[in-house]
């Protein structure tokens, strides 16, 4: 009789023990994201050719050449311009500016602080603005202007992006007006920009 009870209970906790954990209810809450740590996309560098286009009108004023007062002055000059600049994120980034222009005619030499909204269209090709205010020296006027500038541009990347960061070479080509004032002299200058960048 003992042999007989103890057979059964044997039997009853095989039974338990081969099923066991099938009548589990699997958990239905979803895994919480961890969220991914900043990465700041760092610092570019840029430099190349520079076109600009100078026109000053004078009222009740001498212009440096001696010309008549109410004359309109235009002259094209060419130079180079050199760019630095940090991105924070994919979409906002500063840039600071130097632009000279000394070759044929008037010299023209820019100075400027720029914050740049940036909107990627590919992995490849960025589109930004500039918006921002620098010091314009300009010798058509014999003057120098601290002004608020404004610009658009595009550049291109050769390299790749590692973690939705730029990293290699690219181009860009810019154009920004950093000068238009009005009064006595009314001036305006547009530039061109166009060189090689490369991001860190």
């Amino acid at each position: 009789m003992k042999i007989l009870a103890k057979s059964v209970l044997l039997s009853s906790l095989l039974i338990v023990s081969a099923n066991a954990g099938k009548n589990v209810v699997p958990a239905t809450s979803e895994p919480v994201a961890v969220p991914t740590p900043y990465v700041p996309f760092g610092l570019y560098l840029g430099a190349g050719l520079n076109y600009s286009h100078g026109k000053c009108q004078c009222a009740g004023l001498t212009c440096s050449d001696g010309t008549s007062c109410g004359n309109v002055h235009k002259n094209d000059v060419y130079g180079f311009n050199l760019k630095a600049g940090y991105m924070f994120n994919n979409y906002i980034g500063v840039e600071a500016k130097y632009i000279y222009a000394p070759w044929k005619g008037f010299d023209i030499k820019h100075y400027g602080l720029y914050l740049r909204p940036n909107y990627p269209i590919t992995d490849k090709l960025d589109i930004y603005a500039l918006l921002g205010y620098g010091k314009t020296e300009c010798q058509i006027s014999n003057e120098n202007y601290k002004h608020f500038g404004w610009g658009v541009g595009a550049e291109y990347l050769f390299g790749k992006k590692i973690e939705n960061k730029k990293k290699g070479f690219g181009v860009y080509v810019e154009y920004l007006r950093p000068l238009k004032k009005s009064g006595n002299k009314k001036i305006t200058i547009d530039m061109v920009n166009a060189g090689v960048s490369y991001s860190f």
